[in-house]
């Protein structure tokens, strides 16, 4: 769909810039200067921001190292003893050393590994669900601050509009071709007029606050026209978060795993060397050793209990997800099209709108027609732009959420 490009024109109607920028507060001039970017720039520099890239970055690696840290083997152990026995006879000494090493035959560690590197897996669809979210919020306060830019330019070009035929009926007036009321109803309505610009003007800062904060750019502002969206296509919704609740659920059954098989005995291997002293008498030589752990006090039922417990939670709220989201895309799918269709409507209507401030003045020239007319017709030419700016924001907007539901961009 091409851009919207909205214009009105009056003869001898044009206000300088200077005379503008003289009119606007001394706090407001004091104010850095814009910059302009465009939705894509906005996009980059948010996501380019140095907090928050070490914080995904941050989030990525503390679970990674986590899933690093669970080792095919735990550590071995070094045992050194000594003995010694007083008798009738000589004495008997004896020392040995020995590194005994747990054996993982039953695949508890490997299940914690992998339930760590679902888990790892799951935190870093999140980071990515993250920078979705943030593109979002970028792509709405770019679109707050083009609404907000695109009013308060329609709204100066309304003022300077009625301070033209102002200036049209002042002269009528003088020339006594009509009442002073006229004037005097002219008079309010542009001041009325000049009023409401200064108050867009203002919200224009306030709108385009949130676009500086998140692109870290003093002064950002939205730079080109705003656009109407294009209609969305019909995609199959992609979610990280989706994805991570996945991740999670098989790290529950990881667990499971793990917890079941501890209930079974691990082996230990033991590898050392012994010296014995007696009756004059050196001897030394290696030793081997096989030990088992018993699961008498801890047979991991308990742990088991709970992973199955966690397993269960994970698949249930897995499964809320999804319906969330598809109740999701189908209220942002909904809203999409019926705010295209207002706009489409809109704008079918924008060209009758504009054409009725030309023919009321053209009418009261000829003496055809009251102000009253004349400001009717100008206001609702206004009202007519300012309402397919307020329905390309909303449109703009409902395709931005339509978008996240969907997990698009990026």
């Amino acid at each position: 769909m091409s851009s919207l490009i909205w214009s009105g024109r009056l003869v001898g109607a044009t206000i300088p810039m200077a005379a503008s920028l003289l009119a606007l507060p001394v706090h407001a001039q004091s104010q850095a200067a814009p910059q302009p970017i465009t939705q894509d720039e906005a996009v980059s520099r948010a996501l380019a921001v140095p907090d928050w890239r070490a914080a995904g970055e941050g989030r990525r690696d503390a679970a990674r190292a986590e899933a690093d840290g669970v080792r095919r083997f735990d550590n071995p152990s070094l045992e050194v003893r000594r003995g010694s026995v007083s008798g009738p006879g000589e004495d008997e000494t004896e020392w040995e050393a020995e590194v005994v090493q747990s054996l993982d035959l039953t695949g508890r560690r490997a299940s914690l590994r992998r339930a760590a590197e679902a888990e790892a897996d799951a935190v870093d669809l999140e980071v990515r669900r993250a920078d979705q979210e943030r593109v979002a919020a970028v792509r709405r306060a770019w679109v707050e601050c083009a609404v907000a830019s695109r009013k308060a330019d329609l709204s100066r070009r309304f003022s300077a509009r009625l301070a033209a035929v102002e200036r049209i009926v002042s002269e009528r007036t003088d020339a006594g071709d009509v009442a002073i009321y006229d004037l005097r109803r002219m008079r309010v309505e542009a001041r009325t007029a000049e009023a409401e610009a200064a108050i867009l003007e203002a919200e224009v800062g306030a709108a385009c606050a949130g676009l500086s904060a998140l692109t870290d750019t003093t002064g950002a502002r939205a730079a080109g026209p705003l656009l109407a969206p294009m209609p969305a296509e019909a995609v199959v919704a992609d979610r990280p978060d989706l994805r991570a609740g996945e991740r999670r659920a098989e790290a529950a059954r990881q667990q499971v795993r793990a917890a079941d098989r501890s209930r079974l005995p691990e082996l230990e291997f033991g590898l050392g060397w012994k010296r014995l002293e007696t009756m004059g008498i050196e001897a030394d030589g290696p030793q081997f050793s096989v030990g088992l752990t018993l699961p008498l006090f801890d047979n991991g039922s308990a742990r088991a209990r709970q992973a199955r417990a966690e397993e269960r939670a994970a698949a249930a709220e897995l499964a809320l997800d999804r319906r969330t989201v598809d109740g999701e895309i189908a209220a942002a799918a909904a809203r999409v099209d019926g705010l295209l269709a207002a706009l489409t409507a809109a704008i079918e209507t924008h060209d009758d709108a504009q054409r009725l401030g030309a023919a009321a003045q053209t009418a009261y020239e000829a003496g055809e027609g009251d102000v009253t007319e004349l400001v009717d017709a100008y206001r609702a030419a206004h009202a007519a732009d300012l309402f397919i700016t307020e329905l390309t924001g909303r449109a703009n907007l409902a395709v931005i959420e339509l978008d996240l539901a969907r997990g698009g961009q990026p």
